[in-house]
Protein backbone atom coordinates (compact mmCIF):
# COMPACT_ATOMS: atom_id res chain seq x y z
CA UNK A 1 0.00 0.00 0.00
CA UNK A 2 1.27 3.51 -0.76
CA UNK A 3 0.31 6.44 1.44
CA UNK A 4 -0.29 10.03 0.34
CA UNK A 5 3.43 10.87 0.81
CA UNK A 6 4.60 8.15 -1.56
CA UNK A 7 5.81 5.83 1.20
CA UNK A 8 5.11 2.12 1.04
CA UNK A 9 3.63 0.08 3.85
CA UNK A 10 5.03 -3.34 4.71
CA UNK A 11 2.94 -6.23 5.94
CA UNK A 12 3.74 -5.13 9.49
CA UNK A 13 1.77 -1.95 8.89
CA UNK A 14 4.82 0.32 9.29
CA UNK A 15 5.64 2.90 6.70
CA UNK A 16 8.94 2.47 4.90
CA UNK A 17 10.96 5.17 3.21
CA UNK A 18 9.88 8.13 5.31
CA UNK A 19 12.05 10.31 7.53
CA UNK A 20 10.90 8.47 10.67
CA UNK A 21 12.26 5.15 9.35
CA UNK A 22 15.65 6.73 8.67
CA UNK A 23 15.69 8.27 12.16
CA UNK A 24 14.80 4.92 13.71
CA UNK A 25 17.54 3.15 11.76
CA UNK A 26 20.08 5.78 12.82
CA UNK A 27 19.04 5.40 16.45
CA UNK A 28 19.26 1.62 16.19
CA UNK A 29 22.75 1.93 14.70
CA UNK A 30 23.85 4.07 17.65
CA UNK A 31 22.32 1.61 20.09
CA UNK A 32 23.98 -1.28 18.28
CA UNK A 33 27.35 0.41 18.62
CA UNK A 34 26.86 0.80 22.37
CA UNK A 35 25.79 -2.83 22.70
CA UNK A 36 28.83 -4.03 20.77
CA UNK A 37 31.05 -1.82 22.91
CA UNK A 38 29.61 -3.39 26.07
CA UNK A 39 30.46 -6.86 24.79
CA UNK A 40 33.98 -6.01 23.67
CA UNK A 41 34.88 -4.31 26.94
CA UNK A 42 34.96 -7.71 28.60
CA UNK A 43 37.46 -9.32 26.25
CA UNK A 44 40.30 -8.89 28.76
CA UNK A 45 38.41 -10.23 31.78
CA UNK A 46 40.12 -13.62 31.82
CA UNK A 47 43.45 -12.09 32.86
CA UNK A 48 42.37 -11.50 36.47
CA UNK A 49 44.26 -13.05 39.39
CA UNK A 50 42.70 -15.40 41.96
CA UNK A 51 41.05 -18.69 41.01
CA UNK A 52 37.42 -17.88 41.82
CA UNK A 53 37.72 -14.38 40.45
CA UNK A 54 39.64 -15.54 37.37
CA UNK A 55 37.20 -18.36 36.71
CA UNK A 56 34.23 -16.01 37.02
CA UNK A 57 35.82 -13.44 34.76
CA UNK A 58 36.78 -16.10 32.21
CA UNK A 59 33.18 -17.36 32.12
CA UNK A 60 31.92 -13.79 31.79
CA UNK A 61 34.29 -13.16 28.90
CA UNK A 62 32.90 -16.20 27.07
CA UNK A 63 29.30 -15.23 27.85
CA UNK A 64 29.95 -11.62 26.78
CA UNK A 65 31.39 -12.83 23.49
CA UNK A 66 28.23 -14.84 22.84
CA UNK A 67 26.11 -11.89 23.98
CA UNK A 68 28.01 -9.60 21.62
CA UNK A 69 27.51 -11.92 18.63
CA UNK A 70 23.83 -12.36 19.39
CA UNK A 71 23.32 -8.62 19.89
CA UNK A 72 25.06 -7.86 16.59
CA UNK A 73 22.83 -10.32 14.74
CA UNK A 74 19.70 -9.10 16.47
CA UNK A 75 20.36 -5.43 15.80
CA UNK A 76 21.14 -6.22 12.16
CA UNK A 77 17.68 -7.80 11.94
CA UNK A 78 15.95 -5.04 13.91
CA UNK A 79 14.53 -3.08 11.00
CA UNK A 80 13.35 -6.12 9.00
CA UNK A 81 12.23 -8.32 11.91
CA UNK A 82 12.04 -6.36 15.18
CA UNK A 83 10.13 -9.11 16.99
CA UNK A 84 12.70 -11.74 16.01
CA UNK A 85 15.49 -9.40 17.08
CA UNK A 86 13.80 -8.84 20.44
CA UNK A 87 13.46 -12.61 20.92
CA UNK A 88 17.19 -13.09 20.20
CA UNK A 89 18.12 -10.35 22.67
CA UNK A 90 15.87 -11.85 25.34
CA UNK A 91 17.35 -15.31 24.88
CA UNK A 92 20.88 -13.88 25.10
CA UNK A 93 19.94 -11.98 28.28
CA UNK A 94 18.70 -15.20 29.89
CA UNK A 95 21.90 -17.07 28.98
CA UNK A 96 24.11 -14.25 30.27
CA UNK A 97 22.12 -14.13 33.52
CA UNK A 98 22.57 -17.90 33.94
CA UNK A 99 26.34 -17.38 33.73
CA UNK A 100 26.18 -14.55 36.28
CA UNK A 101 24.35 -16.83 38.74
CA UNK A 102 27.30 -19.27 38.64
CA UNK A 103 29.88 -16.69 39.77
CA UNK A 104 31.02 -17.04 43.38
CA UNK A 105 33.38 -14.06 43.76
CA UNK A 106 31.25 -11.34 45.37
CA UNK A 107 33.04 -8.42 43.69
CA UNK A 108 32.75 -9.91 40.23
CA UNK A 109 29.21 -11.12 40.84
CA UNK A 110 27.98 -7.65 41.89
CA UNK A 111 29.38 -6.00 38.75
CA UNK A 112 28.21 -8.85 36.51
CA UNK A 113 24.70 -8.68 38.01
CA UNK A 114 24.62 -4.94 37.31
CA UNK A 115 25.54 -5.66 33.69
CA UNK A 116 22.94 -8.41 33.44
CA UNK A 117 20.28 -6.09 34.87
CA UNK A 118 21.27 -3.33 32.41
CA UNK A 119 21.09 -5.78 29.51
CA UNK A 120 17.66 -7.00 30.64
CA UNK A 121 16.41 -3.40 30.82
CA UNK A 122 17.74 -2.77 27.31
CA UNK A 123 16.05 -5.97 26.13
CA UNK A 124 12.73 -5.03 27.75
CA UNK A 125 12.74 -1.60 26.12
CA UNK A 126 13.81 -3.10 22.80
CA UNK A 127 10.89 -5.52 23.04
CA UNK A 128 8.58 -2.52 23.48
CA UNK A 129 10.18 -1.00 20.38
CA UNK A 130 9.59 -4.24 18.47
CA UNK A 131 5.89 -4.22 19.35
CA UNK A 132 5.38 -0.67 18.08
CA UNK A 133 8.43 0.94 16.41
CA UNK A 134 6.54 4.10 15.50
CA UNK A 135 5.79 5.05 19.10
CA UNK A 136 8.83 3.50 20.79
CA UNK A 137 10.84 5.51 23.29
CA UNK A 138 14.21 5.54 21.55
CA UNK A 139 15.53 7.86 24.25
CA UNK A 140 15.03 5.02 26.73
CA UNK A 141 16.90 2.64 24.41
CA UNK A 142 19.77 5.08 24.13
CA UNK A 143 19.85 5.53 27.90
CA UNK A 144 19.77 1.74 28.35
CA UNK A 145 22.69 1.33 25.95
CA UNK A 146 24.69 3.91 27.92
CA UNK A 147 23.88 2.14 31.20
CA UNK A 148 24.87 -1.20 29.65
CA UNK A 149 28.17 0.22 28.45
CA UNK A 150 28.85 1.64 31.92
CA UNK A 151 28.00 -1.67 33.61
CA UNK A 152 30.26 -3.57 31.19
CA UNK A 153 33.04 -1.14 32.01
CA UNK A 154 32.53 -1.94 35.71
CA UNK A 155 32.91 -5.66 35.00
CA UNK A 156 36.00 -5.00 32.91
CA UNK A 157 37.52 -2.95 35.71
CA UNK A 158 36.87 -5.52 38.44
CA UNK A 159 38.17 -8.33 36.26
CA UNK A 160 41.34 -6.53 35.27
CA UNK A 161 42.41 -5.56 38.83
CA UNK A 162 44.38 -7.90 41.04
Amino acid sequence: MIDDCGRTERSTGHLVGGKETVKTRNRLAMIAAATVLAGTMLSGCSAAAGLSKAAGCAELAKAASTLNTTANNAVSDATSDPTGAADKLSSAADKFDATVKKITDSGVKAKAQAMSDAYKKFTDDFTSYAKDPASADTTALSSDATALSSAASGVSTVCSTK
